[in-house]
This record gives structure tokens, C-alpha cells and sequence, in this order.
């Protein structure tokens, strides 16, 4: 044989090996596998961000401890006073929120109900003013200028048809109304 025969008859019998290795391969169980690998790797870093807050908490009260140990309540003071700087805007937005909120909810209830539950929590105003707009019937609206598609059955005609004729005849309805749509 040739050199350009051998070269040709290899490539086809790698081809062939790689057909048969491609169709071997159970790519349900790699992806299944690569999701486990995932989840593990999401959980060792929500791990890893746990430990490193608890750490700091442990500086922090570590800190306090040692500024309270040597006296330096001036220092001690300067920092909780930052760090109170630092909450009260969101403290402020809360409390506001909170307030617009409670106001809306107290608003979609009556006036005799307003009082006695205007000291409630707002999940609790919130799950009460959902069951007060749950318990309202919903009507059906009027559409002007349609008319209802309701096609008169003549009653002596009804008892003269056997079960396969009122079969055809709802099946019958049902696609002209399908149609129309």
C-alpha cells in the first residue's frame, strides 16, 4: 500500500472510533454531573461568605471588648456614632415606607375597621385587605353592540334526534363558535 492509502484508511477507522466513542457517551449523566458540581461549588462559597461575616462580627466585638478593656470609651463612642450615621438613612426610609403603606392598606378598608386595625403589622393588613378583595363578586361586563351567539334549538326537533345527532349538533356549535373567535 501507499503512503496516501494508509494515511486515508487510518483517518477513516479514527473517524469511525470517535463515531462509536460519540455515541457512547451518556451526556444525560455528564450534565447531571455538572449540575451536582455546580450546586457543590454554590454551596462551598455561600459557606465561604457565611464564615467570613461571622468573622468580621467576631472583629468587631473583639474591638469593643479591647477599646471598653483600656478605657477609650471616646474612640468606643466615635465608632458606634458612625455606625449609627451610617443606619439612620435607612432607618428614615423604612419608617416612611412603612407609614405610606399602612396608610394605603387602612385606606381600602371601612372607616369602622380602620381603627381597630391600624396597630396591626402589614403582612397582617395586607392578608386582611386580600381577603376583603377576594370576597368581592366579579360580574360579567357588557360588551355594547355585541350580541350573544345563542342559536334557538326547536324542543320538537331536540326529541327527534338520536344521541349521535345531538353529539354532531353540540360538536357543530362548538366550531362555529371556535371559528368566530
Amino acid at each position: 500500500m501507499s503512503e496516501g492509502q494508509e494515511n486515508t484508511v487510518n483517518e477513516t477507522q479514527q473517524s469511525q472510533t470517535s463515531a462509536q466513542e460519540d455515541a457512547n457517551v451518556d451526556y444525560k449523566a455528564l450534565y447531571l454531573e455538572e449540575v451536582q458540581n455546580a450546586k457543590k461549588l454554590r454551596k462551598r462559597a455561600q459557606d465561604a461568605e457565611v464564615s467570613i461575616q461571622d468573622f468580621t462580627k467576631q472583629q468587631e466585638t473583639q474591638k469593643v471588648k479591647q477599646l471598653r478593656k483600656q478605657e477609650k470609651f471616646q474612640e468606643l463612642s466615635e465608632n458606634l456614632q458612625a455606625q449609627l450615621d451610617s443606619v439612620s438613612p435607612y432607618k428614615e426610609k423604612w419608617e416612611s415606607y412603612e407609614a405610606n403603606r399602612r396608610e394605603s392598606l387602612l385606606s381600602k378598608l371601612p372607616e369602622e375597621d380602620r381603627e381597630a386595625l391600624s396597630q396591626k403589622d402589614l403582612d397582617t393588613l395586607e392578608y386582611i385587605v386580600n381577603l376583603k378583595q377576594e370576597s368581592k363578586p366579579v360580574n360579567p361586563t357588557h360588551t355594547p353592540g355585541v350580541a350573544r351567539d345563542v342559536q334557538p334549538v326547536d324542543v320538537s326537533d331536540w326529541k327527534n334526534m338520536t344521541d349521535e345527532q345531538r353529539r354532531a349538533f353540540y360538536s357543530d356549535q362548538a366550531m362555529r363558535r371556535a371559528n368566530k373567535r
